[in-house]
């Protein structure tokens, strides 16, 4: 089964490390995957996203076409990367960094992503981590045990118990948020921009 997943946000957020995490997490389950990062020519503050395509099978075309799962950190991220979106992807946008999306048929989680890492840890490296907790609960592609086996095997000496608190903060995160129609979120954030 392909599984196409894309993490934007603007460097330094932490969406490359969180696209390699992921591809780890599917290489340790014995799945192919392939993640290829986007940089602007702008290193901090630019936007970033990283693709990560999954299958069962050995991956021939690397290049997403149909993605099903879209998480966005920052406006000029939307602007650029919100696009080849599956009719029914799922997609995370932080609230607090995004004003204004285009409409769409999918449905939109809204976490505030960035101020649910700062009140669990305090320091904005570990974004990825509470981003991948969120994948994993929205996305059960990668299961929760292997991608904690993952943060522990990779993250750095000393950030390991730091980056376990932030994935589980946004593991649970998602709890009591309902998915609202992009149509719809689109009409009204337009509608309080002007």
């Amino acid at each position: 089964m392909r599984t196409e997943i894309r993490f934007a946000g603007v460097g330094g957020q932490g969406s490359i490390l969180a696209g390699e995490w992921v591809a780890l997490a599917a290489h340790n389950m014995g799945m192919h995957a392939v993640q290829s990062p986007t940089y602007t020519a702008q290193v901090r503050g630019g936007p970033t996203s990283v693709d990560i395509l999954i299958d069962k099978k050995e991956v021939v075309f690397p290049r997403l076409t149909e993605i099903d799962f879209f998480l966005c950190l920052a406006q000029n991220a939307w602007d650029v990367f919100a696009k080849q979106l599956k009719a029914d992807a799922i997609i995370v946008m932080d609230p607090n960094q995004i004003q204004h999306i285009t409409p769409g048929s999918q449905k939109i989680h809204r976490v505030p992503i960035i101020q649910i890492t700062k009140q669990t840890v305090g320091k904005m490296v570990y974004t990825s981590a509470v981003s991948l907790g969120i994948f994993c609960r929205l996305l059960p592609v990668i299961p929760k045990d292997v991608m904690i086996h993952t943060i522990e095997s990779n993250a750095p000496s000393g950030t390991v118990e730091n980056n376990i608190n932030a994935f589980n903060a946004g593991w649970k995160s998602v709890d009591g948020i309902q998915p609202e129609s992009r149509n719809e979120l689109a009409k009204a954030l337009a509608a309080v921009a002007h």
